[in-house]
């Protein structure tokens, strides 16, 4: 089936996408670990959370809002729960800094996830094959060094074309 406007083959154009690829993958990945921590009652953002803010590192929310590829909002969003559940708290950390750290509960349910992962991650690894999980892992990271250094170029030059089409020519 071909859908297309003004001669634009839209069906074409999603297959050979690397974003749309991309999303789609991201999407049944984030399934694939939201099925193994549903017991938990987390998702695949929270836990991620929950290991990084394990690390120690004192990092404040931008930190790890920049080092997760979230925005702020959706951060605050995902650590609410979090913080609701006694599973983290907020720590002064340095002059004004306050940063997330894991309590007591967040520190077991933390240790207990990661064995959780390990399944998830070995359940894929079994499925794809070693090499193939690790070739995988090699091309996203150049992909994500690609689109790093786009976005680090001229902004007008990545700027989509201006829409100009709906605009009325009436004065």
């Amino acid at each position: 089936m071909t859908h297309s406007l003004d001669g634009i083959d839209f069906y074409q154009m999603g297959q050979t996408c690397l974003g749309h690829t991309v999303r789609r993958t991201a999407n049944l990945l984030t399934r694939h670990f939201n099925r193994y921590l549903a017991p938990y009652g987390l998702e695949i953002t929270q836990a991620q959370l929950l290991a990084v803010i394990a690390s120690g590192d004192s990092l404040s929310s931008s930190d790890i809002a920049r080092y997760i590829g979230i925005d702020r909002s959706t951060l605050a969003r995902n650590l609410k729960p979090l913080e609701a559940a006694g599973l983290i708290a907020r720590r002064k950390s340095g002059g004004r800094k306050v940063v997330p750290v894991l309590t007591e509960k967040g520190e077991q349910l933390t240790a207990e996830l990661h064995a959780t992962w390990e399944k998830a991650q070995q359940d894929l690894a079994n499925e794809l094959g070693e090499e193939t999980a690790e070739a995988i892992r090699g091309h996203l990271s150049a992909l994500r060094r690609t689109v790093k250094h786009l976005e680090q170029t001229d902004p007008d030059k990545n700027a989509p074309p201006k829409n100009t089409a709906h605009r009325s020519t009436s004065s």
